[in-house]
């Protein structure tokens, strides 16, 4: 904010001049506080951390019923190769034994009518690295996009 300073005497020019003390505005360089600015912040910042978990979970909503529609299956497609793969070339999809020759058209029909085209491939440990590949590519014959590959967590550390 500009300071006003009082004027020393300006000299006498001539009579008609003003006489009494002038006013003086000078200007030293302006200076910000920025303490209650950084104290805002850091407070909204806090409100925001703390206000958006409680936005994630969305709006409560009504959907509209229908008859003729169906239920989306929300059940993931999994295959399993199982340790007798190597004799026998017999996957398991879901609870059906199925011949590795006609997998690629059984997956077909099990992803009929989803929305994602995603399977699960459950492999035994002692199975090869070539096996899983072979049923790799069936899959991919099938029209699978993503295949995910089931884990089991390690117990212990």
């Amino acid at each position: 904010m500009p300071k006003l300073e009082p004027m020393q005497q300006p000299p006498r020019r001539s009579s008609g001049g003003r006489r009494g003390r002038m006013m003086r505005v000078s200007t030293s360089l302006a200076e910000i506080n920025v303490v209650p600015l950084v104290d805002v912040m850091l407070v909204l910042l806090v409100i925001f951390m703390v206000a958006t978990p409680m936005m994630q979970q969305g709006f409560p909503v009504k959907l509209p019923e229908s008859r003729q529609s169906a239920a989306i299956k929300a059940e993931p497609v999994i295959v399993t190769v199982p340790r007798t793969f190597a004799r026998d070339r017999i996957v398991h999809l879901g609870e059906d034994a199925v011949g590795l020759n006609v997998l690629d058209e059984r997956v077909r029909q099990a992803l009929s009518g989803r929305l994602t085209r995603d399977v699960v491939l459950a492999a035994d440990g002692n199975v090869i690295y070539q096996d899983i590949v072979l049923v790799f590519d069936r899959l991919r014959l099938a029209g699978v996009s993503n295949i995910g590959m089931q884990t089991q967590p390690a117990t212990g550390r």
